[in-house]
């Protein structure tokens, strides 16, 4: 595998924002992105290649020209579905910097967005190559910082009824039905067992499905939901002890094990580590 083109990552006014331009080459259709998720919001602009992006429970296929909208603290994932070049800009921010909280008022409903046609757009996102090439440094990261403000304003005008795409329907009905309930009850204490029951699969099946369409177990997958939703909770300063049982956990002990071996740092330090973090992609 292959990368070309810029990346740039830097701080400015102690948040970090990162930028990149690449192209990675084939073989890549066994290679998959795995789930997971930001505390950042993240744009990805799809240049060339056939993919598609898995946003909590909904997928979307994205051609040349289509842009994805991936919030902070929600699970996501990047799929290859076939084996030509890939080509992309990819821009994380923190939406909390970003210009008049612009960001806050784009709809959260809206996704999606097919850029063909739409030249400011496209023009912004041509403008990170130019600035990259030619200027470093703080002058580098202020024009960064106003281009990436620019392109939400840009974002927040446009009509979603004209632009916002739907999610494709080619998922498998039972790993769609599953993905819902999930959706609708993971920060409750449900298990494996139950979901079947209400799918009326058998264990063997659902884990099938999971791991052949994402790449995930079915018990990952809701930890990764339960965990993101604690982040976003102690984040807003909620306590650990508490945020827990609200997130599906049955126990502290659970809870504290698998917070720390998914983000690498304990629930207590979790404001710590958000007040002196970096954004890689």
């Amino acid at each position: 595998m292959k990368q070309t083109a810029f990346t740039r990552h830097f701080t400015y006014r102690n948040n970090v924002i990162y930028c990149g331009h690449a192209t990675i080459s084939t073989p890549l259709k066994n290679i998959q992105s795995t789930f997971h998720v930001h505390d950042v919001c993240e744009l990805i602009l799809v240049k060339a290649g056939s993919v598609s992006a898995m946003i909590g429970e909904q997928i979307y296929k994205l051609g040349k020209n289509n842009l994805v909208i991936f919030r902070a603290n929600i699970p996501h994932k990047m799929m290859f579905d076939s084996d030509s070049d890939y080509e992309r800009y990819n821009i994380l921010f923190d939406e909390t910097v970003v210009g008049n909280r612009v960001f806050d008022r784009i709809p959260k409903s809206l996704h999606f967005i097919d850029c063909n046609g739409n030249s400011s757009i496209l023009g912004l996102f041509e403008k990170l190559d130019f600035y990259c090439e030619h200027f470093q440094g703080e002058d580098l990261a202020l024009l960064l910082q106003n281009t990436i403000e620019e392109i939400l304003f840009h974002i927040y005008l446009i009509r979603p009824d004209d632009f916002d795409g739907e999610p494709i329907s080619s998922m498998h009905p039972t790993l769609r039905d599953a993905l819902q309930y999930i959706a609708r009850h993971y920060c409750d204490p449900i298990t494996i067992d139950e979901i079947c029951r209400h799918l009326c699969v058998n264990k063997s099946h659902l884990h099938h499905l999971f791991t052949e369409h994402l790449q995930i177990t079915p018990k990952k997958f809701i930890n990764i939901r339960r965990l993101a939703k604690a982040q976003k909770l102690i984040r807003m300063g909620e306590k650990p002890s508490t945020v827990f049982s609200s997130c599906g956990f049955s126990d502290y002990a659970t809870f504290f094990r698998n917070y720390t071996a998914y983000f690498g740092r304990s629930p207590s330090r979790e404001n710590e580590f958000a007040a002196h973090r970096t954004i890689e992609p």
